[in-house]
Order: structure tokens, then sequence, then C-alpha cells
């Protein structure tokens, strides 16, 4: 298993309540070039080519298998060898359910991998864009609950 020590946030970049599906995503990764290896491809959701996430939180708050742990992401350029990724379908607002998901998945991650630094898409150097579309520092300081402002 590869060392992990920072857990990356980000959103789709899809209007808020839109119900994308992880397909969508290893759509679009596929048609940026992106590729996934075979090795970890024949052995985990071998019908995913493309996504460059580990995790994929739709509209419903079902918590999506992108890439293995052990497999390097394609989400964070210059972070990807030691990361893993969770998307939440959506941009700025998303729903109680993709929220109480987050905060799942987050929570057991941070029990598999003790002292793994939570950040945004927006808060690693060279990011141009607003991803996700809220202040994950500000959401763990609220522990773990979203502001209204961010609630679909």
């Amino acid at each position: 298993m590869r060392e992990i020590n920072l857990l990356v946030i980000h959103c789709a970049d899809t209007p808020d309540g839109r119900p994308n599906t992880i397909l969508d995503v290893d759509s679009w990764h596929r048609q940026r070039g992106w590729a996934r290896s075979w090795k970890y491809r024949q052995n985990w959701h071998p019908e995913l080519t493309s996504i460059g996430y580990h995790y994929f939180i739709s509209i419903d708050g079902l918590v999506h298998p992108g890439r293995s742990m052990a497999e390097i992401g394609a989400h964070a350029i210059g972070y990807n060898s030691h990361s893993l990724g969770i998307c939440m379908c959506g941009t700025h607002k998303f729903t109680a359910n993709q929220w109480l998901s987050l905060r799942d998945t987050v929570i057991n991650l941070q029990e598999k991998f003790p002292g793994i630094k939570i950040v945004g898409h927006r808060d690693l150097p060279n990011v141009a864009k607003e991803c996700p579309g809220f202040d994950v520092a500000t959401w763990l300081a609220a522990g773990m609950v979203p502001e209204k402002d961010h609630l679909l």
C-alpha cells in the first residue's frame, strides 16, 4: 500500500442538484485523456476506465468507489502520489445526504489514516478554480456541519 497523508475534496463543477453519475465523470476524464492502469482496473471496477477520484458522492448521498486506495489518483497535480480524492456531485450546494456521506467518508478515512490532512482542491497551490464551492477548513471547524448557504 502506498503512503497516504492527504485527502483532497473536490466538486464535479456541475449544476447543483443535477444527478450526474460516476460514469459521467469517468467519461469526462476519458475525454481529457486520463486512463487507469489495467493492473488496478482488472480487479477494481473495470467499467471505470479513466476516473481520477477515489470516491464520488452522488446527489442521493451514495458513495461510489472510483479508483482503489492503492491506485494513484488523477485529481490533484503534484499531490496524487500520496493523496485520496473525493468528488461531490454539484458545485456550491449539496444535499443533506451528500453532506452526511462526506462526513462519514472523511471520518472513516481519518480512522484508517490517522493524521491525514484534509483540504479542498482550491487550497492547493496553483489551483485557479473554486473547487469545491465551499471552504473545507470552515466545514471541518464547524464539526463537519455545512453552512446553510451550501445546503440544497
